[in-house]
């Protein structure tokens, strides 16, 4: 599902610089206003008064109304999904900006420039401009700009994966626009937040800033940003669950799109409504979407949505039976992406081409000014060869001695750069020995926590049918099992530390520490205490400095002498498979650390049977990208293969899980710690 952001624009008030008499301020004054309250009710009229603006304003360059005229064109180009266009047209202009320009427009264009190469995908660029927007923003104290300019920089921290910087510029937006009060901008905070949630996999919060988001622009009759709104609300329901409310929002944001004219996002959010009843079973509304977004096609001529509608409609015609159709949208899939790979080879032969071509000219010219070069010199050989032998023991001389300096500066320069490669070598010699220094450290570090961890011996000594799955990202891990045993009880935990890698390590040896201190030591018997403990232990360690470092998991304490299995769980919730079903227990939306929420933790009883499966998890699992289409595994998927491999005995469940995971993953990296722990009962 795709997530998308949308960037206000906004009208300047600054000084005009000089204006040609052939300018027509008033008549740009009025088309420009009018495409900006056009923008969000119909945008292919606010891109033609744009247009007829741009146009118009040519007659006066550098001035108020020229810039005003550009960033309203560069905003209709946004909105039609014209990243290359807002590109093309800013680039050549900053270039060439004069040096007595407000600092205000020097702002606004690198804004937009940076909301362009974003859509492209370029975050470096976009990322350099955005920085460059939010500079000049604060040197004229631009308050509602730079909230927005934040946003952008926070949108792009969270494609980069960087969610600690994101969310730091998202909250001074924020925050800025609350004291502003400004509607817009506040509701442009909130969808980014939102975004953000989502990629973290905090779905309830995701729901909670997309629904903010969307009532201040249903207050503002915003259309073109509700339609983006209603389709992020339709992406996390789907994530949810929840697919009624997903079909609601989606079906709103189509609406949108529909009275927008955004024949991009129509066959976008037609082709996820076709995928969302062709999963629910309802074919024939599969089907409608599909055709009314294979029809919308034409006016896009976007090939990535072919590429996704060939292919949902390749699994439509193959589950209703027509395996002939099926094959023939699937051989088209194939063709279309080899079609892609070949238009672009023929654009770079054809690039080619030309520069031989130039080239070639180039050539012939230099091929005759050479002889027109060579019958000067016949002309002239007679005067020449007079002058030449005059001259000729002067140059000697002077070659002679130009050719001693040469040779005492040639031993100097040969001297300094030996004496740079044996530096070079000398540091290339240190730094391996460095790394292999730190490798081996970190190896070391693995087999500390290895011992650590739980013990499978002392688990089969005290009759605990399992498996433990466990697959670190690096050489050490932020997951970490984890089992102890008290008089008749005995604690087992899977847990997944904040990070991966050396850092979680360290998270994860922290956190072992202080909940073998909370049942050795202060004798702490029930979970939802113990984590109680481990909490305050870690705010009062590690939480001085505002860091929400901890983890989320799942303590089991199983009472040897009557059988009987209480839990604690934060954000993770442990799973029960009986008689081929799934059940979800219970659990905490807190982490054991610093956070949102300091409720205490509560300590569970498990009502389990004979012949039950109990599952704890980290998110390492579902959160890995692979598979066909380089997508996500998700829950859902891991919940069917749990119930499918519940019959096994646990050892086939162990070799199941992990050889599904290896395929799922293929050629890409492992994007986290993996931990999966099975037990029959």
């Amino acid at each position: 599902m795709k997530f998308r952001l949308f960037y206000p624009f906004i009208l300047s008030i600054v000084s005009v610089l000089g204006v040609s008499q052939n300018c027509d301020t008033i008549f740009l004054r009025k088309i420009t206003t009018e495409s900006h309250e056009q923008l969000s009710k119909d945008i292919h009229r606010s891109y033609k008064l744009a247009l007829e603006a741009f146009n118009n304003s040519k007659e006066c360059p550098n001035t108020k109304y020229y810039f005003e005229s550009v960033l309203c064109l560069s905003n209709a180009y946004y909105q039609k999904d014209l990243g290359d266009s807002v590109v093309k047209l800013i680039v050549p202009i900053l270039e060439k900006l004069p040096a007595n320009v407000p600092v205000y427009y020097k702002a606004a264009l690198n804004h937009k420039l940076s909301s362009g190469y974003v859509m492209l995908m370029e975050l470096e660029m976009g990322l350099r401009h955005s920085l460059e927007a939010l500079k000049n923003y604060e040197l004229i104290r631009d308050s509602a700009n730079i909230s927005n300019a934040m946003v952008n920089i926070a949108n792009i921290y969270q494609q980069k994966r960087n969610f600690k910087q994101s969310d730091k510029y998202l909250r001074g937006a924020q925050k800025i626009a609350s004291k502003l009060r400004v509607k817009r901008s506040l509701g442009n905070v909130y969808n980014t937040m939102g975004i953000l949630y989502a990629e973290n996999g905090q779905l309830d919060s995701a729901e909670k800033f997309f629904l903010l988001s969307t009532q201040i622009r249903e207050l503002l009759e915003d259309n073109t940003a509700l339609a983006w709104n209603y389709n992020n609300l339709g992406g996390i329901y789907v994530m949810l669950e929840r697919p009624k409310e997903a079909i609601i929002f989606l079906e709103k944001a189509l609406a949108k799109f529909e009275q927008n004219e955004n024949f991009d996002g129509q066959t976008s959010v037609a082709n996820n409504l076709g995928e969302l009843y062709l999963t629910a079973g309802n074919y024939k509304k599969a089907l409608e979407y599909f055709s009314y977004s294979r029809k919308l096609y034409i006016k896009t001529n976007n090939p990535d949505n072919l590429e996704n509608l060939y292919g949902n409609l390749s699994v439509y015609y193959d589950r209703t039976g027509d395996i002939k159709t099926a094959f023939r949208y699937s051989d088209s899939l194939i063709h279309l992406k080899d079609s892609l790979y070949g238009s672009k080879l023929d654009n770079s032969i054809a690039e080619m081409q030309t520069i031989y071509d130039v080239e070639k000219k180039d050539l012939q010219l230099l091929a005759n000014q050479k002889e027109i070069e060579k019958e000067k010199a016949q002309r002239n050989f007679i005067i020449s060869a007079l002058l030449f032998f005059v001259v000729l023991f002067i140059i000697a001389i002077w070659a002679f001695n130009q050719k001693r300096k040469t040779s005492r500066l040639l031993e100097t320069k040969n001297s300094e750069l030996e004496n740079a490669n044996h530096e070079i070598s000398y540091q290339k010699e240190q730094l391996s020995e460095k790394q292999k220094e730190i490798v081996d450290s970190i190896n070391y570090a693995k087999k500390i926590q290895t011992a650590l961890l739980a013990s499978e011996e002392m688990l089969l000594d005290n009759s605990i049918k399992h498996f433990i799955l466990f697959k670190p990202k690096d050489i050490v891990s932020g997951d970490f099992t984890w089992a102890t045993k008290n008089d008749n009880l005995l604690y087992l935990a899977c847990c997944d530390s904040t990070g991966h890698g050396v850092p979680g390590a360290f998270m994860s040896l922290l956190n072992i520490g202080f909940l073998s201190e909370a049942v050795k030591e202060r004798h702490i018997n029930e979970p939802g205490e113990i984590f109680n403990y481990v909490r305050d232990r870690l705010i009062e360690t590690i939480g001085k400095d505002e860091q929400q470092d901890g983890f989320d998991g799942i303590l089991l304490c199983i009472d040897l002498s009557t059988n009987i299995i209480k839990y604690a769980a934060a954000n993770n919730a442990p799973m029960i498979v009986r008689n081929k079903e799934l059940i979800h227990l219970k659990c905490n939306k807190m982490p054991v650390g610093k956070g949102i929420r300091t409720d205490s933790f509560e300590t569970f009883t498990l009502d389990r049977r004979e012949k039950d499966h109990l599952y704890m998890f980290t998110d390492g699992y579902p959160d890995q990208f692979g598979g066909p289409k380089g997508k996500k595994f998700k829950y859902k998927q891991l919940e069917d293969l749990l119930i499918q491999n519940s019959a096994l005995d646990l050892n086939s469940q162990k070799e199941r899980l992990d050889g599904q995971f290896e395929g799922w993953k293929g050629n890409l990296e492992q994007v986290d710690d993996v931990c999966v722990i099975g037990i029959a009962f």
